[in-house]
C-alpha cells in the first residue's frame, strides 16, 4: 500500500485516479482548490484510505504541508483548463501552471518524491508533421497571441521536470495525454458537449468546418497508463504520449454521439474567430504515435471511440444533475 498525493484531484483526470488509485488498494491525499471535497469526490471522501486537503499549489507553505506527510509519489494534474481560461485570464493561466508546478517541484525534490506530471497534447502546437512522437518539436504560434499561452506554459513545465532529473536526479514521468473524454467531463469538450446538448434537445455545435481531427482517448485508458509511469521503473525520466492512435474527424464524431443518441438533429456550424475572438487559431490535425508507451509501459488503448461515447451516455443518464449543468462552448476545442 502506497500513499499518492495528487493535485487536482478534485478535476474530470485526478477523481477518476482518486477512484483507480483507491480501487487497488492505495491511500490518496487529494490537493485541490475548494474549502470542501469537490463534487467529483464525493464517493471516494466515503472510501477507507481517502483523505482531503484545500491546497492552492502555487502557495509554497500550503504545498509543504501536504508533502509533510511524506507520500510515497506525487501525480501533478493540477491546471487551468479550457480556452476560456488561455483566452480570457492568460496570465492565471500560466501563473496556476508555472508557478504550481514549481512549487509541487521543488517540495518533492526536498523528499526525493517519485513525480508524475500530467502535461497535454497542446505542447505541440500547430506543427503540422504529424502523428507526433514524443520528441517531435513544439510549433508555437506568436507569444502576443494569447491562444499559446497554455501551450508554452505546459512546455515550460516539461522543460522544469526534465532539469530537475537531470540536475538533482529527481525520479519523474510526464504524460501528454490526447483528447480525453469520459463520464464528469463538463459539458464543455466535443464529445461531453455533444451529449448535453442532445440529450436536453439541442442540436450539436461544430466549431469550423469539423474536418479538423482529434485523436480521442477514453479517461479509463489514460488512467491505466498513468499508473504504469506510477508504478514501472521503465517510465522513469521519460515522457510519453498517451492517447487513442485513430484520427477522427470532429464531423464524424459527432455523428456518432447524434447515432448513439438516436437524434437526427442537424449540426449548428460556428467560425470559431467569432466565437472565441479574432485571435483563435485553430489546429487542423491533431494526432499521436503511441509506440512508445506501448513499448516501454505495454500499454494498448482498448476503448474506442463508439464504445467510449456510449459509456458517457450511460452515465449522463444516470446523473440528470450534470444534464441540467451549463453546456457552455467556451472549451469544446480544448485538447486535453
Amino acid at each position: 500500500m502506497s500513499t499518492i498525493l495528487i493535485s487536482g484531484a478534485g478535476g474530470f483526470i485526478g477523481s477518476h485516479l482518486t477512484d483507480a488509485l483507491l480501487d487497488r488498494g492505495d491511500k490518496v491525499l487529494a490537493l485541490d482548490l475548494s474549502r470542501k471535497i469537490p463534487p467529483n469526490l464525493r464517493d471516494a471522501g466515503r472510501r477507507a484510505g481517502f483523505q482531503y486537503r484545500f491546497c492552492d499549489v502555487k502557495s509554497q507553505a500550503s504545498v509543504r504541508r501536504a508533502f509533510a506527510t511524506r507520500p510515497d509519489a506525487v501525480i501533478h494534474a493540477a491546471a487551468s483548463v479550457g480556452v476560456e481560461s488561455y483566452l480570457k485570464t492568460p496570465m492565471s493561466t500560466i501563473e496556476s501552471s508555472v508557478i504550481g508546478t514549481r512549487t509541487i517541484l521543488r517540495a518533492a525534490m526536498k523528499t526525493n518524491t517519485r513525480l508524475v506530471y500530467l502535461s497535454s497534447s497542446e505542447v505541440f502546437g500547430r506543427n503540422p508533421d504529424v502523428p507526433w512522437s514524443e520528441t517531435s518539436d513544439l510549433v508555437l504560434g506568436n507569444p502576443a497571441v494569447t491562444r499559446w499561452s497554455y501551450s508554452a506554459s505546459k512546455g515550460v513545465c516539461e522543460h522544469l521536470i526534465n532539469a530537475a532529473r537531470v540536475q538533482y536526479g529527481l525520479p519523474t514521468a510526464i504524460v501528454r495525454p490526447f483528447n480525453i473524454y469520459g463520464p464528469r467531463q463538463r459539458p464543455a469538450f466535443i464529445i461531453p458537449i455533444t451529449v448535453h446538448r442532445l440529450l436536453n434537445g439541442l442540436p450539436p455545435l461544430i466549431y469550423g468546418d469539423g474536418n479538423q481531427t482529434r485523436c480521442f482517448t477514453h479517461v479509463h485508458d489514460l488512467i491505466e497508463g498513468i499508473l504504469r509511469c506510477l508504478d514501472r521503473d521503465a517510465a522513469t525520466g521519460e515522457t510519453f504520449n498517451l492517447g487513442n492512435p485513430r484520427e477522427w474527424s470532429i464531423r464524424d464524431a459527432v455523428r456518432l454521439v447524434s447515432e448513439a443518441v438516436g437524434s437526427s438533429l442537424e449540426p449548428i456550424y460556428e467560425d470559431p474567430r467569432t466565437t472565441f475572438g479574432p485571435g483563435f487559431e485553430e489546429i487542423q490535425r491533431r494526432s499521436l504515435d503511441p509506440s512508445k508507451a506501448i513499448r516501454l509501459l505495454e500499454w494498448q488503448p482498448r476503448i474506442g471511440l463508439s464504445a467510449g461515447i456510449e459509456d458517457m451516455l450511460r452515465w449522463a443518464r444516470a446523473h440528470p444533475e450534470w444534464l441540467r449543468g451549463s453546456g457552455g462552448i467556451d472549451s469544446a476545442l480544448r485538447a486535453i
